[in-house]
């Protein structure tokens, strides 16, 4: 055999083994040169050049941060930046460092650390006017804040934010904290608000130059909670002022923003999901795939397509595309359990019912999770009370002591057995009056239809609250229907600062003809009839948007105290909002 012509068949595989163990040494090797040659170059360097060589330097070590010991040297490398930028009295460079030091911090997730040393870069930069630094880090500091779960401190900080702007009439700076505080509401699900915030940076960024990235980026998050909130024709109005935000930043950054167009890409999609027009989802969610975008999230891109493929009748693509969905979520996420509820429709629509139940009952234990870990943690407890009980009473042999336990655990058994009853039959009561308040819209909806085939009467008035006919006259019902329909049109019934003035002002009325016509046909007050229409408002969302707390749905129905809502709708519907939600939420399953 020739040697020299001959290859043995494991050699290539031993070339692969030395690269790959080789490349990563030699990769490592050079960042290592890299950081000495620096080092040397800032003993030997002066002034700017000195600043700038310090500052290549710990950009070195930005991409080490996760290591400990390189966090170290790092938070040691700024510190002498930042005493050679104060000793060479370069107060831009300064700034650089605070901003970097809190950059990594974030970057390890100390949010504890931005907290603490924020504050006090902001006052520097306050002191030095280097506004565009202090947006930068005060943004940071109310992110910090919103990750920790402290959102009110988080909306302190963007209203204190907004009037420091505010005061230097500054609209770049006022629209940025509109932004950190929109992206607050938006965590506590407080829709109106977050939408209103949203707006108002929209409108300023337009009057502003260098913002663009802020201003593509408040409406993607605009058009989701527009979405949230079922707004969809809202969200294709937007499209045209949304496009036009993005060619403004291309042309300002001179190059493509393919992330902000697929921000845009995927607010349609979805929302042609949700309108049900699935050939026209299909367009966005091409787009999507065949452009270079990592910052849109796959699992997002292969619900879309499970959700068209099964609308479409090709089962088997939506179903490799939702189980491949299902491997981009944690275990822990809300979307797996989304993925779960479109895997189980994919596979009843199959005829795979026995997988499609199978799904359903990982659907109600994912649901039951916290609340079973809650009862676990009350047994155990409960168990550990035992265990300590039995032992004093196993070391003290004592029959009197025996007795006292013997009693008490009576006494906790009956107390238990006397909840349980009690709970089952306030269980069973509210289940009656929800069914009863089901059953009461089914009428409605009913007699709305039958309505709708008849010539129109004065107004429609449930039964329970309607006065007999001859007490009110043609103009009262009619008066009254002016006043419903005045209260369902725009938010006028959800405005808890609405008074009788204006709305009799809009009904060319007065109060007292206004007051005897709603007692005569509703045997009510006006303000208890609005009161009532809304508590009706809000148990319809409760319905609409599982999504939403109580505490929310009160404040949007124009109740400022949860409390009084609470009781209001316990009054009207004898049931409370949280009992008629987790009903409402049984019987869904």
């Amino acid at each position: 055999m020739n040697l020299r012509s001959a290859t043995h068949p494991l050699l290539p595989v031993l070339c692969v083994f030395l690269l790959g163990f080789i490349l990563p040494v030699r990769a490592q090797n050079s960042l290592q040169h890299q950081k000495d040659s620096l080092r040397r170059a800032i003993d030997s360097s002066e002034g700017i050049d000195k600043l700038r060589t310090y500052n290549r330097l710990y950009y070195l070590y930005m991409t080490e941060i996760a290591d400990d010991r390189k966090m170290d040297t790092l938070l040691t490398l700024f510190r002498q930046t930042e005493e050679e930028a104060i000793r060479q009295g370069n107060v831009k460079m300064q700034g650089m460092v605070y901003g970097n030091i809190i950059i990594s911090h974030i970057n390890r997730n100390e949010y504890d650390k931005i907290i603490e040393n924020a504050p006090a870069y902001l006052d520097f930069y306050i002191r030095h006017e280097e506004w565009r630094f202090y947006y930068q880090i005060h943004m940071q500091l109310i992110s910090a804040y919103n990750l920790k779960g402290d959102y009110e401190q988080a909306v302190k900080e963007a209203e204190k934010m907004y009037a420091r702007t505010s005061e230097r009439k500054d609209k770049a700076g006022m629209a940025t904290a509109l932004y950190a505080t929109a992206l607050t509401y938006n965590l506590q699900q407080r829709l109106k608000e977050e939408e209103e915030s949203f707006r108002e940076c929209i409108s300023l960024l337009w009057e502003t130059s260098g913002y663009d990235n802020i201003l593509t980026q408040a409406y993607a998050f605009l058009c989701m909670s527009l979405r949230t909130q079922k707004r969809y024709d809202e969200v294709l109005q937007l499209v045209p002022e949304y496009e036009k935000a993005i060619a403004r930043f291309e042309k300002a950054s001179g190059r493509p923003q393919p992330e902000a167009w697929g921000n845009l890409h995927v607010a349609l999609m979805n929302t042609y999901i949700d309108r049900r027009e699935y050939d026209k989802a299909e367009v966005y969610l091409a787009r999507l795939q065949d452009g270079v975008n990592n910052s849109i999230s796959q699992y997002e891109l292969l619900r879309a397509k499970a959700l068209i493929g099964q609308a479409h009748g090709d089962y088997r693509t939506a179903l490799a595309a939702i189980d491949s969905a299902m491997t981009h979520v944690r275990e822990s996420d809300f979307d797996l359990n989304n993925a779960r509820k479109i895997k189980m429709e994919i596979l009843a629509r199959m005829g795979r019912n026995d997988e499609a139940f199978g799904l359903l009952d990982e659907i109600i234990a994912s649901n039951d999770s916290i609340k079973n870990v809650e009862v676990n943690t009350r047994f155990d407890e409960l168990r550990t009370r035992y265990e300590v009980e039995k032992h004093i009473a196993e070391k003290e042999r004592h029959f009197y002591y025996f007795m006292f336990t013997l009693g008490i655990c009576l006494i906790l058994a009956l107390l238990l057995a006397s909840v349980f009853y009690y709970n089952r039959v306030i269980s069973i009561k509210n289940r009656k009056l929800y069914e009863r308040i089901k059953k009461q819209d089914k009428l409605v909806d009913e007699l709305s239809k039958l309505e709708h085939c008849r010539e129109p009467e004065p107004l429609e008035v449930p039964a329970e609250t309607a006065a007999p006919a001859d007490m009110a006259t043609d103009g009262q019902y009619h008066l009254v229907a002016r006043l419903r329909e005045y209260l369902l049109s725009g938010d006028h019934l959800l405005d808890a600062d609405m008074n009788r003035d204006e709305i009799t002002s809009v009904l060319s009325t007065n109060r007292n003809t206004l007051t005897e016509a709603v007692n005569a046909v509703t045997g009510q007050s006006p303000m208890e009839y609005m009161r009532a229409m809304k508590i009706e408002e809000a148990r319809k969302m409760l319905d609409r948007h599982p999504e939403l707390t109580i505490e929310a749905i009160a404040f949007s129905c124009g109740f400022n105290i949860p409390s009084t809502f609470y009781r209001l709708f316990r009054k009207q519907y004898g049931i409370s909002p949280s009992e008629y939600r987790k009903l409402g939420e049984s019987q869904s399953v």
